[in-house]
């Protein structure tokens, strides 16, 4: 029997009783702060159903466009440029250049809402959630990307697109295959899926508070582990770089739940905090990202402060209504914004001239983005979605 289900037990006898409803409340919000399936925070309302927090929409769609500058400005080169960024946009360029963080934003998001998403969910519920919203938009931004490279401008130095590339590409598993993206940003969505598969474990057992933290626990000491242990396949599940901010937003998350920062709560956010600053340097020097450190490291710092905000409540009251449509929009941009954007800038920014091809670019981008939602995801999410109850149907029907 669950503590719900414990709880409403308990009460059954004393329903009259007026006395007695105030402290059954009590420990009823008190099983649930800590980590019953219908938290306060986390179901907005009790139902056990999480409430949308628009606000992370909005730093979704921030974060996208931190990284679609980077790519557009942040190159020392001339590419996508005729002449350098440096020259042409001499203050974004410098700003610019921490625009890789978006990415780093993006994990820390991702953490938090999988953990939100993925609570009180079946392994295979999870997956099917991941799946639709995942591959959809991929799958068009593949065959978009591959048909840019074989039949747009071509940029200098660019490898050509192979059919058989593209459709190794379609199964977001051409890294581990050995096989070069269609698009280079598509290197975080493999790290995505790698963080899924070992927080399966948690929607396995069942997500409950203590499960959850400690799951964050073992997988920060396991991170630190790995790449002392020879074992590549060790190093490529814990993703060491990259753990430290998933880890901070599943504590966010707990967070969220509890309505409160708590003590073990407070201490994985200091430790996923002080992983980080460790590995900062090496993500910095692998990703060639050859900036200030204090930089890099008080950004990040703001991004936890804001999570923290977030976790807490306290940018609940942020409503607008365009921040959903933002959120929507912002995986298509970050699919898209490279293989199309640089191309066209790389062809028309002379006869253009420099600031309108950067601004005309990113609206297009921002254009592209919001129909492809309207006339690709949508339908197509439906379409897998009535395959997908189907396919449980018969599977229900055969085991009957």
């Amino acid at each position: 029997m669950s503590d719900r289900s414990a709880l409403a037990g308990e009460r059954v006898p004393v329903i009259s009783e007026a006395p007695q409803a105030a402290p059954d409340r009590a420990r009823l919000r008190q099983v649930l702060r800590r980590g019953g399936r219908s938290g306060r925070s986390a179901a907005g309302n009790g139902t056990g159903r999480a409430q949308r927090i628009v606000v992370l929409d909005g730093l979704r769609m921030l974060a996208a466009l931190s990284v679609v500058l980077f790519h557009y400005l942040a190159g020392y080169g001339t590419i996508p440029w005729q002449r350098t960024a440096g020259e042409l946009f001499p203050t974004l360029h410098r700003i610019s250049q921490f625009g890789w963080l978006g990415v780093a934003f993006f994990f820390m998001i991702s953490g938090f809402v999988i953990c939100m998403s993925g609570w009180g969910k079946s392994l295979q519920h999870f997956w099917q959630g991941r799946i639709l919203r995942l591959f959809p938009l991929y799958w068009a931004a593949v065959v978009l990307s591959s048909a840019a490279a074989r039949l747009g401008p071509q940029v200098p130095g660019e490898p050509k697109v192979t059919f058989g590339q593209m459709l190794t590409n379609l199964t977001m598993l051409n890294e581990p295959l050995g096989v070069e993206p269609i698009d280079n940003v598509y290197w975080t969505l493999w790290v995505e899926l790698r963080f899924y598969l070992i927080f399966s474990l948690v929607v396995l057992l069942g997500s409950s508070y203590r499960r959850v933290a400690t799951f964050c626990w073992l997988w920060a000491l396991g991170s630190v582990m790995a790449p002392a242990s020879g074992i590549p396949l060790l190093e490529q599940l814990l993703l060491p770089r990259w753990a430290p901010f998933f880890i901070a937003g599943i504590a966010f998350y707990l967070v969220r739940r509890a309505g409160r920062l708590e003590g073990e709560t407070a201490g994985i956010l200091a430790l996923s905090w002080l992983l980080m600053q460790h590995r900062l340097p090496e993500i910095m020097k692998a990703e060639g990202h050859g900036i200030d450190w204090k930089v890099c490291l008080t950004t990040i710092t703001v991004m936890y402060l804001v999570m923290g905000l977030i976790a807490l409540g306290k940018l609940d009251r942020v409503q607008w209504r365009w921040l959903p449509v933002a959120g929507a929009m912002s995986y298509p941009l970050y699919l898209l914004h490279q293989s199309l954007g640089v191309r066209v800038i790389w062809r028309w920014n002379e006869p253009w001239g420099a600031w309108p091809t950067l601004l005309g670019v990113i609206a297009a981008m921002l254009l592209l983005s919001w129909l492809l939602h309207r006339i690709v995801e949508r339908p197509l999410t439906r379409l897998l979605r009535r395959a997908m109850a189907s396919q449980g149907e018969r599977s229900q029907k055969a085991a009957a």
